[in-house]
């Protein structure tokens, strides 16, 4: 089945909920490895992505309006709730959210790709739209959406 899954956490509930599906998986598939990722963009960068076309890429200052601490992430959390450390792993990224998990899964060579229906931010939900609905669209991999 599932050997090498990708989970887009954020800290949402929506991201929680596919957090659980994962530990539902872990036991389930036991010969398979999950690794969490944290996409996050600065909030100016949002305002900017809204209006650049889809995979155009940014140049982040990773001091400049970032105030998420790298070391504990939704990706660091989501990991620290599983007994078999050595199936899991986070990642951490910075970038738009769709772009950066596109990029990811592809690079990763995952066979599933793992994600909420709704993300974190309003903000960036209004500006860009769903980034659950762009990784559908534009991923080259299985997606479960998980409601």
């Amino acid at each position: 089945m599932y050997k090498n899954i990708l989970v887009a956490v954020d800290g949402s509930k929506a991201s929680d909920k596919a957090l659980q599906w994962a530990k539902e998986m872990h036991d389930a598939l036991p010969e398979a490895k999950i690794t969490f990722l944290y996409a996050h963009q600065p909030l100016a960068a949002s305002v900017v992505a809204a209006y650049a076309p889809v995979g155009y890429q940014f140049d982040y200052d990773l001091n400049a309006g970032d105030s998420a601490n790298p070391e504990i992430t939704p990706a660091t959390r989501a990991v620290e709730q599983f007994p078999h450390q050595e199936r899991v792993a986070h990642l951490t990224k910075l970038g738009v959210p769709s772009d950066v998990i596109l990029k990811e899964a592809e690079a990763g060579g995952y066979d599933l790709l793992v994600l909420g229906a709704e993300g974190h931010g309003v903000v960036e939900s209004v500006l860009l739209g769903s980034v659950s609905a762009k990784v559908l669209h534009y991923a080259k991999l299985p997606v479960l959406i998980v409601r």
